[in-house]
């Protein structure tokens, strides 16, 4: 009977040329050395050796044979689990690598391999068939990338960790550091969130990166920091590695996402334990600038535009067609507030609400739609890839809002928002200088709600960054330069927000609050992420959007990369420096 304890050998030249094997019995599956223990107390060394000169005639003193410090657990395929002791599922293997100074003559086992070839390591791991053989190529050749004695293109050092003096944390900063080599090969990086230089487990949002001060403050705060830090690189990971074209199953995402997970532990407890890399971490916890963008005149147009609009007696003959959102029981008001009062028990302020309390909070506040309809162009809809597509497309047979939490810092708390996109198949151009007109049309609706669970300010913008509006309530007092075409009076617990959009421009036109703002149409609630990893109908999965934030051949950008002037729409601060709130 076979043990369930192997090696894996990766075979490679000082320049990174990877050895594989074409198993007999599977032919076009390849792999690298590997094979079983022959008794429990036979040394990893000498089964590395051992299966080495029997399936390549390769000597290990040839070369230099390294052990590194991982081992891979995965469940046996049932077809040969009969080579094991009954009960056996799963096999744990340990990898080793031995570097050669140029590829070497290969003598196969003709009863386990009948064809070799020498790749360049990126290709040689795409080419496996094994996500821990891919892993583990991908993990030696960004080792030695980082070391400068592999060719393949450059790469930055992962300080601290590449130079820990602990091997496990060695080990994780090497295999983030190839993951993103192949994230970025593929074009699949996530850009919502910022990756923080030097901290590849780590991104950071602008919310977050406001909050670096008072992370300073406690041992507490900053365990609390780092973690919020983690997850976002979690958050986005998850999206990256669905991407990602090179994984050749779902047990790959999966074994990937659990070798994240592990990582990120890793590499954490690594930062708290250094007051070093404490200190590191909360200097470079920032997000970069988009770049400056100054205010068009199409948006000064826009603005005076709106502001006689929003003066003008509103015309009831146009025809609207009203979308309400998604049957459901509204959260009592006071039930709002012992949910958001949960946030004390948080070091940073952070709400700790699950997925579920998130959806109920999303229909407690979800508007009701109005929208002037002339053409196709004005109904909304979710976004899917349709095949030969370019661009995700609307489909307007399900109307459908994009929702997520958010949140922004005033003073001493932590204020949260709602967010809610529609997606509309196009925007046509009233003029020239139209900076959201085009192929899709994205319109963002925020609301920031009081502790206590009323609402202070709505405000909106459109996905391409412009045309940015606020609709306070009497508990927001204006102090600072805002474009406020609408106040709004207190709103009533069994109160909504009415959106009356334009045709064709899909601007606001007129906010009211309403009891009952009912309809027969209502339109369905989606989670924003889904627009992370939308499902391809040619298989796999790809974001709605580039790494650079922007969906190609659209004005339309992510959320966290809609820069409006001189200012982020997700910026922490955003309404602190512009109203006076009443809490």
């Amino acid at each position: 009977m076979k043990l369930p304890l192997s090696v894996l050998v990766v075979v490679h030249t000082a320049q990174m040329e990877v050895l594989l094997l074409e198993r007999a019995q599977r032919p076009g599956f390849w792999q690298s050395v590997t094979g079983s223990l022959d008794r429990s107390d036979e040394p990893f060394e000498d089964a590395a050796a051992r299966e080495l000169r029997e399936e390549t005639g390769i000597q290990a003193k040839d070369g230099r044979l390294r052990r590194w410090n991982v081992a891979y657990t995965f469940e046996i395929y049932a077809q040969w689990r009969h080579r094991f002791a009954p009960g056996v599922t799963h096999n744990t293997e340990h990898l080793y690598s031995l570097e050669l100074a140029r590829p070497a003559p290969v003598t196969l086992a003709p009863q386990e391999h009948t064809a070799f070839t020498w790749l360049p390591w990126r290709e040689a791991a795409r080419k496996c068939f094994s996500w821990s053989n891919r892993d583990a190529i991908l993990m030696v050749g960004a080792a030695l990338l980082a070391a400068g004695c592999a060719t393949g293109g450059g790469g930055k050092p992962l300080a601290p960790h590449l130079e820990s003096g602990t091997p496990e944390v060695r080990e994780c900063a090497r295999w983030y550091q190839a993951l993103d080599a192949e994230i970025d090969a593929a074009g699949v990086r996530d850009g919502q969130a910022a990756r923080v230089a030097g901290f590849p487990h780590l991104r950071v949002d602008r919310t977050l990166a406001g909050l670096a001060d008072r992370a300073a403050q406690t041992g507490s705060t900053l365990r609390a920091y780092a973690e919020q830090l983690v997850e976002l690189d979690l958050e986005a990971r998850v999206h990256e590695i669905q991407n990602l074209p090179t994984l050749p199953s779902e047990a790959a995402r999966v074994q990937s996402l659990r070798r994240v997970r592990d990582c990120a532990r890793i590499l954490r407890q690594a930062d708290l334990a250094s007051p070093a890399a404490r200190a590191a971490i909360l200097a470079a916890a920032k997000v970069p600038d988009d770049g400056p963008r100054a205010q068009t005149a199409a948006e000064e147009a826009w603005k005076r535009r709106t502001q006689a609009v929003f003066e003008a007696e509103r015309d009831r003959s146009v025809h609207r067609v009203r979308y309400a959102p998604p049957a459901g029981q509204r959260l009592p008001r006071a039930v709002v507030g012992g949910l958001l009062g949960r946030a004390t028990f948080d070091p940073l302020g952070h709400l700790a609400l699950s997925a579920r309390e998130i959806d109920r909070l999303a229909i407690t506040y979800a508007p009701t739609i109005e929208i002037e309809t002339r053409a196709d162009y004005d109904r909304f809809g979710w976004l899917r890839w349709r095949r030969g597509a370019s661009l995700p497309q609307v489909d307007a047979a399900e109307p459908t809002v994009y929702v997520q939490a958010a949140y922004t810092r005033y003073g001493e708390h932590l204020l949260l928002q709602l967010v809610y996109t529609l997606w509309f198949p196009e925007r046509p151009s009233r003029d020239t200088l139209d900076p959201g007109a085009g192929p899709l049309d994205g319109v963002v609706w925020r609301v920031t709600l009081a502790p206590d669970g009323e609402p202070l300010v709505y405000d909106s913008i459109h996905a391409c960054g412009c045309f940015h509006a606020f609709f306070p309530t009497p508990r927001a007092r204006t102090r600072a330069e805002a474009f406020v075409p609408q106040r709004l009076p207190r709103v009533g617990e069994d109160e909504r927000p009415v959106v009356t959009l334009a045709s064709a421009a899909h601007d606001v036109e007129g906010v009211r609050l309403e009891r009952g703002a009912d309809s027969l149409v209502r339109y369905t609630l989606r989670s924003y992420d889904e627009l992370r990893s939308m499902p391809r109908l040619t298989g796999g999965h790809a974001s709605a959007f580039d790494p650079d934030g922007r969906i190609a051949g659209s004005g339309a950008r992510q959320w966290g990369r809609q820069r409006i002037g001189n200012y982020h729409f997700d910026e922490g601060d955003l309404l602190e420096r512009r109203f006076e709130l009443e809490l």
